[in-house]
């Protein structure tokens, strides 16, 4: 995600960008706005849309980006054919040179978030040799246009917004979407905790236990999910085929379910499931168990079910001789997960933002 060919000139992209704000009670078709013309980038490379074909030269582009910018992740080509499911609404422009290599793109998606948002999230690279040709700025253009176009003909309702996702380091990405109305809405920190310190024993109360993953619970584990999305809340509740999807990057012997046996059935508690990025390793300068998601029901939180998931998760990390366990927190969290992480020693390392507009 990374514009960083900022306009040598930028106060008018500010203007054309901002729209009044129109009454939230109307359809989003009408709020949305659409543009009669969408500012399609032209010049200086050969430009067109972009279609699952073209992951590869979009992967090769990514690492050319992550690299440069030196960003503490990865993005995989697996990740970046998920961009096209066909049952998501999206676009994507981008821009070959001479070469037909590809040098810079744009994309968007529209999705409704946990919280109940209609999204469409916008993400993109520029090569770091094609910058500060106003290209960027073109993406942008034309992203805050198609986004408007997929919002009002994706047939959701609710609250909405167009989104950016910035890595807080790279300060060029964020100066250009600030200069065409995006604030910054929400802060995520990754976290790293060292395996080579202590890691505690957490006592649980009676009928309480955590015991390994089995594919036996997984549906029982993908409900307990919902449902503790449910009770802080919000929505995002996952069918079977989208928590296959999900559990497609999940390493078993790193995930953990909590039980309660306290009746004939035993009930989940709260689990936890965790992936190994390798990809994202050389990036980061150490391996890493990364957990992808931690969740308590309501009948079993303060009862020290979250500690214990972690302290097996990180075990079992270590065992397999992992560095660090890895975790993004997000600080508008109403649960308050950061300082349960802190407790047990994970420190900050780097921080995204959310850039957004609403609508």
């Amino acid at each position: 995600m990374s514009f960083l060919d900022l306009p040598k000139r930028g106060g008018d992209d500010r203007q054309r960008n901002q729209y009044p704000r129109v009454p939230a009670d109307l359809p989003l078709a009408v709020r949305a706005e659409p543009p009669a013309h969408i500012r399609i980038p032209v010049g200086q490379a050969r430009w067109r849309a972009l279609h699952e074909a073209d992951v590869g030269a979009m992967a090769r582009l990514q690492r050319v980006v992550e690299d440069h910018d030196r960003t503490p992740f990865r993005t995989t080509e697996s990740e970046l054919v998920d961009l096209f499911e066909p049952d998501v609404p999206h676009s994507a422009y981008g821009a070959f040179d001479d070469a037909g290599e590809l040098v810079a793109y744009g994309y968007v998606r529209v999705q409704v978030t946990e919280q109940s948002v209609v999204r469409a999230t916008c993400s993109g690279a520029v090569h770091p040799s094609w910058r500060d040709r106003n290209i960027g700025t073109s993406i942008v253009a034309w992203q805050l246009d198609i986004a408007r176009h997929l919002l009002a003909k994706s047939g959701l309702e609710g609250p909405a917004q167009i989104a950016h996702f910035a890595e807080e380091t790279v300060t060029g990405m964020i100066d250009l979407l600030e200069r065409n109305g995006f604030t910054a809405r929400r802060w995520f920190t990754q976290m790293r905790r060292d395996l080579s310190e202590e890691i505690p024993d957490i006592p649980l109360g009676p009928y309480l236990a955590v015991v390994p993953w089995s594919e036996t619970l997984s549906d029982a584990v993908r409900r307990a999910h919902n449902q503790a999305f449910a009770d802080h809340g919000e929505s995002g509740a996952l069918t079977p085929l989208q928590w296959e999807r999900l559990m497609a990057d999940v390493v078993r012997e790193w995930s953990f379910v909590a039980l309660d046996r306290s009746t004939d059935r035993a009930r989940v508690a709260g689990y936890i499931l965790s992936s190994r990025w390798e990809e994202d390793w050389q990036a980061l300068g150490w391996r890493e168990g990364y957990i992808e998601a931690l969740g308590v029901l309501a009948p079993w939180r303060r009862r020290g079910v979250a500690r214990a998931l972690l302290c097996h998760s990180m075990r079992a990390f270590r065992e397999s001789g992992m560095d660090f366990a890895g975790i993004d927190v997000d600080l508008d969290d109403p649960a308050g997960a950061q300082h349960l992480y802190v407790q047990l020693g994970f420190e900050p390392t780097h921080r995204t933002v959310l850039y957004a507009i609403d609508l």
